[in-house]
């Protein structure tokens, strides 16, 4: 008699034993039970230190926004394929004058005029933006990797950059604008008149 009561509640049990697994393990999907987020389990510790500070001392004037198209080709071996990779690029050149190197040698006061000599114009930071840039077309050799033709194509258009910049007058733009900014502001602080060369 006990065996067969035994018998008729064993699948009654299991069922129970399967609706207990069932509502633990459904918890976290359906966030059953409070909050098991896994935001809440997540701690994070962040102890950041200076490493270096550096004095700049330039003062970024002009910015020249670019696009080309790259296409660049490397001719392989007889026994494969040349490798050819075509890219949009856009891009960017920045105009600075460097503002350390003016000393008390570069400004003369006279009667009614202080002369300030500036120093060249030069380029202080060119890149490639690489989030707007593209990959047009790619075609590689068969023992050539995708993507050291694309890093080689990327480096020589952002070299490519810097060049352009200078072709199209980058620096004599900054020259310009260096007048523009700063003889009011120089004659804001006095009575003189203000020349720049």
């Amino acid at each position: 008699m006990p065996i067969k009561i035994i018998l008729k509640a064993i699948p009654w049990i299991l069922v129970c034993l399967l609706g207990v697994y069932i509502y633990i393990s459904s918890r976290p999907l359906f966030n059953l039970g409070g909050s098991d987020d896994a935001d809440d389990k997540i701690e994070i510790t962040n102890n950041v230190i200076i490493e270096k500070i550096e004095l700049l001392g330039k003062l970024e004037l002009c910015k020249f926004y670019m696009k080309d198209i790259v296409e660049h080709k490397e001719i392989a071996p007889w026994y494969d394929k040349d490798s050819k990779v075509v890219l949009v690029i856009s891009g960017e050149a920045v105009g600075c004058i460097d503002l350390r190197k003016i000393d008390t040698s570069a400004v003369q006061i006279t009667e009614k005029q202080i002369i300030v000599t500036l120093p060249p114009a030069e380029i202080c930071s060119f890149k490639v933006d690489h989030q707007a840039s593209k990959i047009y077309d790619i075609e590689t050799g068969f023992f050539e990797d995708d993507k050291k033709v694309i890093d080689k194509a990327y480096q020589l258009a952002e070299k490519e950059i810097q060049k352009s910049a200078i072709k199209m007058g980058i620096e004599k733009q900054t020259r310009l604008n260096a007048e523009i900014i700063l003889r009011p502001f120089l004659a804001g602080l006095t009575d003189k008149e203000i020349v720049l060369k």
